[in-house]
């Protein structure tokens, strides 16, 4: 699926991420002027007329709009006019000519399993620098909306660029029902009726930028200032619209009925069959992104997407739909947003949602048939916790990962030698969500470098040496997954006189708890985080020589804040020594609040302090033997 989302200062609020300190955000660009209009027709249909004016403050800020892309669907929308130019600071007037604005392809389906008619009209500003502004001024004329009859469209500000003013309007008959809005940080006028039309205005001031999020936190959209603006009068007519152009394509076929036999034969329970029929959509039929006409909201046959063995999400889902019902298992498709956005605007609208999933009312089961390599039951991280559209118009949100479900753990059994040489073996297993990492890691490797591999992930914990990778094929059924490693270290420990030593890392996993310490660098930012609740466990056994003796180990740990918890338990039974670590986060929802980013902050201190916790031991001389 794909939903356009219009951004106003042409700068995407969700992709286009400016960093700065909390206390000293230093913005890169300035709005000087915006200005936005809709011109909307009792078809749905509209025309967007938009004048930007924009200054580079930093070298950083002539990067980013020192050229531009317009993105629009050829098959329902047309630039009619672009005319951009460089303002220079001394009043020369830089402009770009019409032979200098390149009509691009999706950059998103090049070389990539997509087929797309989303193009872009771009260019490039002539002799850009810190002072001067950069002017664009197009039209837009868009025949269809995504939904035929209907308009829904979406502008923002990025929360991180200073604005001296920006304007949004619209016009539209008086004989249409009046818009439903969502507005958010924006200065509205009142509503005026003359001459026929309707009249909307809003503006927006932001004499301070802010600071926006990074890594981990939630999306920009989340906060962003907004205005949503849409035709459909509640969620129940948006999820009519959505499924009204799929409603034949999930009907089982005589060939989609013998294959649903063929793939649940031998199983009775109905679980059992809906978890048969999930696997072979997920494995089977390989993602394609489609995106043609109005192909981002309406699948294909179920009965043609089986022929190809390729579709998009709610390609999968509407084929996996149909398989569902030839075993008289009712299902409903879902619209979610999936990624780190967590809202869902107040007036029903497209861009609350980008994904298509299936949910099994009997069952009360989500299932992602994109997530390949997610088993039966869970669902990634980006699908969890989010609110959802029903096809029935139920609005609801999908389950949170648990603690207990979504786990890792990683075992390691190290051994020293006589010498000061390290021999060990790491086991890595995942269970629910953490399948995505760690089967994805595998699919990651060259079969042909799997020794270069285990060397990099030993120096992922400053370790050198060398091993050997034992693993499965990432595609298997299992609800969990595991891989192991054997392997020699090269680093070498003094072992004649007294000393000390961290836990060795051994293999590192791909999600480890030294993640934790990269989660809290801005402890103070005013901003939601996303936050998975999950267990990550480190077992590690170690085994000394009997020429050294333990003198002393870690104090154990166990500190415990809202939703976090971190426990450090250190053993010793003569010469071996176990170490348990553990790091829970048994949160309700999927996103933290700042004073709880603060207390994560506070744990991770206690973890780093931990990990850097040294291992005392002495050498063993004759006459203690």
């Amino acid at each position: 699926m794909k939903f356009k989302f219009g951004i106003l200062v042409g700068l995407l609020v969700c992709g286009q991420v400016v960093q700065a300190e909390e206390d000293n955000a230093s913005p890169l660009l300035k709005i000087v002027h915006s200005r936005v209009n809709y011109q909307l027709n009792a078809d749905g249909s509209y025309t967007k007329t938009e004048e930007q004016i924009i200054q580079p403050l930093t070298k950083e800020g002539v990067e980013m709009i020192a050229s531009d892309s317009l993105g629009f669907s050829s098959k329902r929308e047309q630039f009619t006019a672009i005319h951009a130019y460089t303002q220079k600071a001394d009043g020369r007037k830089l402009v770009v000519n019409d032979d200098k604005i390149f009509t691009q392809e999706d950059p998103a389906a090049q070389g990539a399993p997509q087929y797309s008619d989303y193009k872009y009209r771009s260019f490039a500003y002539p002799d850009v620098e810190v002072g001067d502004q950069v002017v664009l001024q197009s039209t837009l004329k868009v025949a269809e909306g995504s939904f035929k009859n209907h308009f829904t469209e979406t502008e923002s500000v990025n929360p991180a660029v200073v604005v001296d003013l920006a304007e949004v309007s619209l016009s539209q008959p008086v004989s249409m029902p009046a818009l439903k809005l969502d507005v958010r940080g924006w200065q509205a006028s009142k509503v005026v009726e003359k001459n026929g039309q309707r009249h909307y205005y809003w503006s927006y001031r932001q004499p301070k930028a802010i600071q926006i999020h990074g890594d981990d936190y939630v999306s920009a959209m989340d906060y962003a200032p907004l205005i949503v603006m849409s035709s459909f009068a509640d969620w129940k007519q948006l999820a009519a619209a959505y499924h009204q152009g799929s409603a034949d394509k999930a009907l089982p076929t005589e060939s989609i009925r013998q294959l649903a036999d063929k793939i649940t034969a031998g199983k009775t329970k109905r679980d059992d069959q809906a978890k048969a029929l999930y696997d072979w959509v997920r494995v089977n039929i390989r993602y394609v992104g489609i995106w043609l006409g109005n192909g981002g909201i309406v699948p294909h046959k179920a009965e043609d997407i089986l022929q190809n063995r390729y579709g998009d999400c709610k390609d999968k889902a509407t084929l996996l739909q149909a398989l569902l019902a030839a075993k008289d298992i009712p299902s409903q498709q879902v619209l979610i947003n999936l990624g780190s956005s967590f809202y869902r605007a107040k007036v029903a609208n497209s861009v609350s949602f980008n994904h298509a999933i299936l949910y099994v009312p009997e069952l009360k089961t989500y299932l992602d048939a994109t997530a390949e390599l997610i088993p039966f039951g869970s669902l990634p991280f980006d699908d969890s916790g989010k609110p959802v559209l029903r096809e029935d118009g139920t609005l609801a949100t999908t389950p949170l990962t648990a603690a207990q479900s979504d786990a890792l753990r990683i075992s390691s059994n190290l051994e020293l030698n006589r010498e000061g040489k390290w021999t060990g073996k790491t086991q890595i297993q995942a269970l629910g969500s953490y399948n995505l990492a760690l089967r994805g890691m595998v699919l990651g490797i060259d079969p042909h470098r799997e020794d270069q591999f285990v060397k990099q992930h030993l120096r992922f914990g400053l370790q050198r040496g060398s091993g050997t990778l034992h693993k499965t094929d990432p595609y298997a059924l299992n609800d969990s997954y595991q891989i192991s490693s054997d392997y020699r270290l090269s680093n070498h420990m003094p072992m004649k006189q007294y000393g000390a030593f961290p836990v060795p890392a051994g293999f590192a996993a791909p999600t480890n708890l030294v993640d934790y310490l990269y989660l809290t660098e801005a402890p103070m930012r005013k901003l939601n985080r996303v936050c998975h609740p999950s267990s990550v466990v480190e077992e590690t056994t170690i085994r000394l020589p009997d020429n050294l003796k333990v003198q002393f180990l870690p104090q154990d740990q166990d500190i415990a804040r809202g939703r976090f918890h971190y426990m450090a338990k250190y053993e010793q039974q003569g010469n071996q020594i176990k170490v348990v670590r553990q790091a829970l986060d048994t949160g309700k929802v999927g996103v933290c609040m700042p004073n709880e980013v603060a207390q994560l902050h506070e744990i991770a201190q206690v973890l780093s302090e931990d990990l850097n916790a040294q291992i005392g031991y002495q050498p063993v001389t004759k006459k203690q033997g």
